[in-house]
This record gives C-alpha cells, sequence and structure tokens, in this order.
C-alpha cells in the first residue's frame, strides 16, 4: 500500500471513533499531507492555521518551561479544534462535536500520531 494510501486509513480510523468529524495529517511547514475534511472546508488554509497554531503553543510551552507540549485545543460554539504533534514532521488535526468524550478522542489521536511519525520514518 502506498504511503499516502496508509495515511488516509489512518484518518479513516480516526473518523470512525464518532466524535470525530473530520481529520487531517498536516506538515510542521502548513502543506496537507491527508485529509478527510468536508467539502466546505478549505483543507489547505486549515493546514497552514493548524501548523501556526501547533508551533505557537509549542513555543510558547518551551519559553514557559512547561515541559514537553501535547496538544492544542480551541474550543467555539459549536465544536472544537484539537491538533497534536505526529513526530517532528507531521501534525494531527481534528475537528470534534461540541459534546464530544473529549478522553477518548486524545486517545485515539495519540495513538494515530505514532502510527503517523512511524510511517514518516521516526
Amino acid at each position: 500500500m502506498e504511503k499516502r494510501q496508509q495515511l488516509e486509513s489512518i484518518l479513516a480510523e480516526l473518523r470512525k471513533v464518532g466524535d470525530i468529524d473530520a481529520s487531517a495529517i498536516v506538515r510542521r511547514d502548513g502543506l496537507m499531507v491527508a485529509s478527510d475534511m468536508p467539502n466546505y472546508v478549505d483543507a489547505r488554509t486549515i493546514a497552514a492555521m493548524t501548523a501556526a497554531l501547533v508551533g505557537t503553543a509549542e513555543t510558547s510551552v518551551n519559553e514557559l518551561k512547561l515541559g514537553n507540549f501535547e496538544q492544542v485545543i480551541v474550543e467555539s460554539a459549536e465544536g472544537k479544534l484539537v491538533a497534536t504533534g505526529a513526530g517532528s514532521m507531521a501534525i494531527i488535526a481534528c475537528l470534534i462535536s461540541k459534546n464530544a468524550n473529549l478522553g477518548l478522542v486524545l486517545i485515539s489521536m495519540e495513538k494515530s500520531s505514532k502510527k503517523v511519525a512511524e510511517l514518516l520514518g521516526e
């Protein structure tokens, strides 16, 4: 199976969690690697903004001497954007429903981020 197909398979597994409405694997420089986003979402914009959010959060955590960065969660009236590192080269971002089981989502994302990091050679 081609690497891109394997990455898309990881996103398909995330979709099965139930509370995850959409997901993407993004390079840390803001380019989209693989996406399971609805048509109304500009995936390239999401990729760029997610990389910027994670980069800012990582810098803040380092400057404040708070240990290793884990995830960034952006909450809104209609849902949440959760992003976490997937090795040194990638990020996984998920859009989740307002009342999602955040613990289940985070566990699923952690497993997926390890798979992505492995697949990308880390």
